[in-house]
């Protein structure tokens, strides 16, 4: 293995996967609005409209925040524009428990996009993390690291499982106040455990990192770094 190959296993920790997945305050930031929402609901039910306005008017706060910092507003944006589509199911179907329901589906298609991409041998989460180790997809010629990336998206499966487990019993009871609660506990914690529980497995096996012969048989072509 050569010296940038073991740079970049030194350089990629679980702040790294926690940082390719996105990062932790832009989960942290999509929580906000559901747990406002359902704190200002237990003390408004059965009217939900103060509930959503303060819900928008937090979503709102956190895009303008973005902006003045002059970081990266992506996440921000589609947080937004989450808040506002499920305010705007809530007004159309009169159920203050249909703020969560996006969340819902949203938890239920990454669950079938890991379970799916890992029957196929093309687990997600590889996909996600071959830019940042440097690997591309190099790992698909490597069994161990193809295992251990299928390992990693059983761990992000669990994730999405635990989400819906706890969720959908809530949702189905109209218990609104413990859906926006038990998102604290769903939603950064559980995902930093995620990222934990990832490079714990990735770190048994090396990186796999594609050689110059793997790309040209010309002797003459610039030689292939990782990063």
């Amino acid at each position: 293995m050569t010296d940038s190959s073991n740079n970049e296993e030194k350089a990629f920790d679980t702040g790294s996967i926690v940082a390719a997945l996105g990062g932790p305050r832009g989960l942290l930031e999509s929580t906000i609005p559901g747990v406002v929402f359902a704190t200002v609901f237990a003390f408004t039910n059965p009217n939900y409209t103060i509930a959503l306005a303060c819900a928008l008017g937090v979503a709102v706060l956190i895009l303008i925040v973005a902006l003045v910092q002059k970081r990266s507003v992506q996440q921000t944006i589609s947080g937004f524009i989450g808040v506002a589509l499920t305010a705007g199911i809530v007004l159309l179907t009169g159920r203050a428990r249909d703020f969560f329901l996006v969340g819902l589906y949203r938890n239920a298609f990454w669950l079938a996009a890991h379970a799916i991409t890992g029957l196929v041998r093309w687990p997600l989460i590889a996909l996600f993390l071959g830019p940042f180790t440097g690997e591309g997809v190099q790992w698909r010629k490597d069994p161990a690291r193809l295992r251990a990336y299928q390992w990693c998206g059983l761990v992000w499966i669990a994730v999405f499982a635990i989400r819906l487990g706890v969720q959908l019993p809530l949702f189905r009871k109209d218990e609104v106040v413990a859906l926006g609660l038990v998102g604290i506990v769903l939603g950064l914690p559980l995902f930093l455990a995620a990222c934990g529980a990832t490079y714990l497995i990735l770190r048994r096996v090396p990186i796999t990192l594609r050689s110059s012969a793997d790309e040209t048989d010309d002797p003459h072509a610039p030689p292939i770094t990782p990063g």
